[in-house]
């Protein structure tokens, strides 16, 4: 029988060791020059034996750092499919976000299985089942209700034990350790609004922003980092909350605005805290006869179809949608592949338009 190539032996001799425990998880190894002194080999052969290792992610390399145990256990076989999860799928701006991640995910070849929480946290929970159940590779997540603590993160904390990525787009959960993140700049994007409002001559600045989702609570840090830096009053009735129960009866029915326009009748501009919103307030403001921009100006966020064909276009920070769906793809797959990743935070981009 045919000896095996030097290269395997001490693939298998080293796999062994480890799947035995006497490499511990994270434990460093020596060094290609090191490992062919003591075996008596090439430093070739090592590497092509590191190679093997890898592959069966074994061991991860660290470039300027060493070679490192990954894991005791053999990567267990890829099923190909990726769970995506969003707070919705089919409106606003998350076909374009969820565009971006289809195309480069099914370029490697993996399929993705989308889930819509509708901001639901039992939602969310029967879904994350649902991924552990079909043992999906890795997860792209918004997070559901992302300001609020959420019971479903031992689910997520199970995921990550069972070696399966996370990547978070828009809003990540601040308990959650370990995960990477696409989010935008929020607290600059309030910050830079109110500045942009104060700039011409507004010293009265309203806010309507989302309360049980981290953006909303980063957007008013700014907003009120903001007024203090302009000088401008930072008044608690100048702000007015709504969360996700809410969310459908301001956006569809007539008048459910009007307590919050009331409180907020004194401000000469408002911070909306999406085009979803901002197009929703355009609209009773002028079933009052309110003139927009010359009585009251509106900024938003996100820069979306709706803003851009608003009676009055919405001036609005653009969010880069499709290519923050793509980038977060492409971190899922990195990671997928054994390479880290870092955070990525988009700054906010102002497309100016008629509403201020």
């Amino acid at each position: 029988m045919k000896e095996k190539a030097k290269y395997v032996q001490l693939f298998e001799r080293l796999k062994g060791d480890i799947l035995r425990g006497v490499y511990a998880n994270g434990q460093k190894l020596a060094g290609e020059n090191e490992m062919a002194e003591e075996w008596g080999m090439s430093r070739q052969t090592v590497r092509q034996a590191l190679a093997l290792l890898e592959q069966e992610g074994l061991i991860e390399r660290r470039q300027g750092s060493g070679t490192f145990v990954r894991r005791a256990e053999p990567r267990r076989k890829r099923s190909w499919q990726v769970g995506v999860i969003a707070t919705f799928t089919s409106e606003y701006i998350f076909p374009a976000i969820l565009r971006g991640m289809k195309e480069n995910l099914e370029e490697e070849g993996f399929f993705p299985l989308l889930g819509a929480t509708q901001n639901r946290v039992d939602e969310e929970r029967r879904i994350l089942e649902e991924c552990l159940e079909k043992q999906v590779d890795g997860l792209l997540v918004e997070g559901t209700k992302s300001a609020l603590p959420n019971p479903n993160l031992p689910l997520y904390q199970k995921l990550q034990e069972k070696g399966i990525p996370l990547v978070f787009f828009n809003g990540v959960y601040p308990g959650l350790e370990g995960c990477v993140s696409v989010t935008m700049d929020d607290p600059n994007g309030g910050r830079e609004a109110v500045r942009y409002l104060a700039a011409r001559g507004h010293r009265n600045v309203g806010a309507i922003l989302k309360s049980d989702d981290v953006q909303g609570l980063h957007r008013y840090e700014g907003y009120a980092q903001g007024l203090l830096e302009c000088g401008l009053p930072l008044e608690d009735s100048h702000v007015a909350w709504y969360n996700s129960q809410e969310r459908e009866r301001l956006l569809r029915e007539e008048g459910a605005l009007d307590r919050i326009l009331d409180r907020l009748e004194p401000c000469t501009a408002l911070v909306c805290y999406n085009d979803e919103l901002a197009v929703r307030v355009e609209k009773a403001l002028q079933a009052r006869g309110v003139d927009i921009p010359r009585e009251k100006a509106i900024i938003s966020f996100d820069n979306s179809l709706l803003g851009e064909l608003a009676p009055v276009p919405l001036t609005s920070f653009d969010h880069p949608k499709e290519n923050m769906g793509a980038a977060a793809a492409r971190k899922l797959l990195a990671l997928l592949s054994g390479r880290e990743e870092k955070d990525t935070v988009y700054p906010w981009a102002l497309v100016e338009r008629s509403s201020v």
